[in-house]
């Protein structure tokens, strides 16, 4: 997804990314392996954190 904000005179934008492969996680309580599947929705769930967190931030600043 691809959003121009407009932005004020003297402001610049900043973009942040990390590349990851996915291919096998471990639990840390019981040492089982975990899915792929299980891993992309915990991505999922922390970028969707993240994007709350930041827009908290923002919207206040």
């Amino acid at each position: 997804m691809r959003r121009k904000v407009p932005l004020a005179e003297h402001e610049t934008t900043r973009t942040a990314c990390a590349r990851a492969l996915l291919r096998a996680g471990v639990d840390e309580r019981s040492g089982e392996p975990q899915a792929v599947s299980v891993l992309a929705e915990r991505v999922g769930w922390a970028v969707a954190l993240t994007t709350g967190i930041v827009s908290g931030l923002m919207a206040a600043h």
